[in-house]
């Protein structure tokens, strides 16, 4: 197979209706009232950590690691199947229809399809799978033990897209890119195409600006 024919999409609001790692650990923390509340005492202390860039993600990985406290990796990987199971019990899209034609439209002209997301692999695989995609391959992030919970290992976000793509099999140029924010401006810039799904305009913005070629935008459902 020709790897110049690779086609990389992004996963949270391009593939999803949803931002699936921040719904899957609100969820978690939703189960446990002291999980919670730990939380919620802690916002005097987070809450400034969100007003500065170097500073921003803390607030977040605090949540993170309150959500799997006490949890082994086997725990939140069963964790992970019993949240996608009730999300499907009440019926609702875990992937866009709209998503789902292209994919298999391009694995139907012959193309190489991989999905690289910030998202939680295991949790994007999961919905993958439960969405009759199970042969699409994928690339996510990671947690990894530390202080009796668990916190980010490897981050497939940004940058760090393309080194992990890279190791995975997928290396650049790619044939086109397929997301939804301009965080993913990096691995836009080693794509011959660029679509943006349902984008703000602010995104729409940034990245005409800064590729040489317009990017396609999508309305997907």
């Amino acid at each position: 197979m020709n790897l110049l024919q690779t086609i990389v999409f992004d996963f949270d609001h391009t593939l999803t209706p949803w931002d699936s790692s921040e719904r899957f650990f609100r969820w978690l923390l939703k189960r446990s009232p002291w999980r919670t509340a730990l939380v919620m005492t802690s916002i005097p202390i987070l809450a400034p950590l969100l007003l500065a860039k170097n500073t921003r993600s803390l607030p977040v990985k605090f949540a993170v690691w309150t959500a799997t406290l006490g949890r082994s990796g086997d725990a939140v990987s069963a964790l992970v199947k019993e949240h996608v199971a009730e999300i499907a019990a009440r019926q609702q899209p875990l992937i866009l229809q709209d998503a789902i034609r292209q994919l298999n439209h391009h694995l139907a002209q012959g193309h190489r399809v991989v999905v690289a997301t910030g998202s939680l692999e295991a949790l994007a695989r999961e919905l993958l799978d439960q969405s009759g995609l199970a042969h699409i391959p994928l690339v996510g992030s990671s947690l990894k033990p530390f202080m009796w919970g668990m916190v980010a290992n490897e981050h497939c976000y940004g940058p760090r897209k393309i080194m992990m793509l890279t190791e995975r099999g997928y290396p650049p140029p790619w044939v086109a890119t397929y997301t939804d924010h301009e965080c993913d401006l990096p691995v836009m810039r080693l794509s011959t195409a660029c679509f943006l799904v349902n984008p703000r305009s602010k995104t729409v913005r940034i990245i005409a600006g800064e590729l040489s070629s317009a990017p396609k935008v999508l309305s997907w459902r």
